[in-house]
């Protein structure tokens, strides 16, 4: 048996620095300078040696129709693109905010370029997995793509605005061979967790080309078996690793799923 798997989607003001400007309905963050102070002020920090805090900060929000609660979500700063690179920064939304938002806030991150991640882990596998709750700064959460970087500057206060978090779906495929008790012929059964339109299927068996299964496209409800039968090569049909290619339509995108079957 294998599977294949492909993607799918407070106002509180610290030291002596102040924010303005709190809505952002962009997607580029809004970065406030923690500047506009009376001249007085600024040059008695100058004098002191005052230093303002470098903060990313947003609220995260349950898109409509989806169930969870954001406030046991965890966000972090990364600073790779790679969807499972680990984080540099991690923390927890406001305990006081509610189920279909809360605020959060990074209290001191170094300057640079970050990828931000929300995400519930629901089912418990320490990664982020089909069902889980997830959200990115730029954009829906898909795997493979990051959204978009957050800058961060000295001493500034950047307002990544909402985060919204939705169910996150991976489409997989899993799928089993057996060779008949003659030895001859080879079948092979295949089932999709989300409804699809599968176009083609192309089989490689060791040591043969790729051939195609003129029967395999079609709609494919999710959670049935489906199979590709009967496949004869003359003569005894090879045993070991077995090449499967699905090539479709998901949810108004296209996937391709490679997946290694074991034939004994």
């Amino acid at each position: 048996m294998g599977t294949a798997k492909t993607p799918r989607t407070g106002t509180r003001a610290q030291g002596s620095g102040t924010r303005v400007g709190i809505l952002n309905p962009s997607l580029q963050p809004l970065v406030t300078s923690p500047y506009p102070h009376l001249i007085v002020m600024l040059g008695l920090c100058l004098v002191a040696g005052c230093q303002f805090p470098t903060t990313v900060y947003g609220r995260l929000a349950l898109k409509p129709g989806q169930e969870g609660d954001v406030r046991l979500a965890r966000v972090e700063l990364r600073d790779s693109a790679a969807w499972d690179s680990a984080p540099v920064y991690a923390i927890a939304p406001e305990s006081s905010g509610q189920s279909l938002r809360a605020s959060f806030e990074f209290p001191a991150v170094a300057p640079g370029s970050y990828y931000l991640l929300a995400w519930q882990d629901k089912d418990g596998d320490g990664r982020i997995s089909d069902g889980d709750l997830a959200g990115v700064y730029g954009g829906p959460y898909k795997s493979g793509s990051p959204g978009s970087p957050v800058m961060v500057y000295e001493g500034w206060t950047v307002d990544v605005g909402e985060i919204e978090m939705a169910e996150y779906a991976v489409l997989e495929v899993s799928a089993a061979g057996e060779r008949s008790s003659s030895g001859e012929t080879t079948s092979f059964s295949y089932t999709f967790n989300y409804d699809v339109t599968l176009n083609s299927l192309a089989i490689t068996f060791p040591g043969q080309p790729t051939v195609p299964d003129p029967n395999a496209p079609g709609p494919k409800v999710a959670d049935s078996t489906y199979r590709s039968e009967n496949w004869q090569l003359g003569g005894t049909m090879p045993t070991g690793l077995h090449q499967l290619d699905f090539r479709g339509l998901y949810a108004g995108d296209t996937f391709e799923l490679r997946l290694a079957v074991r034939v004994e």
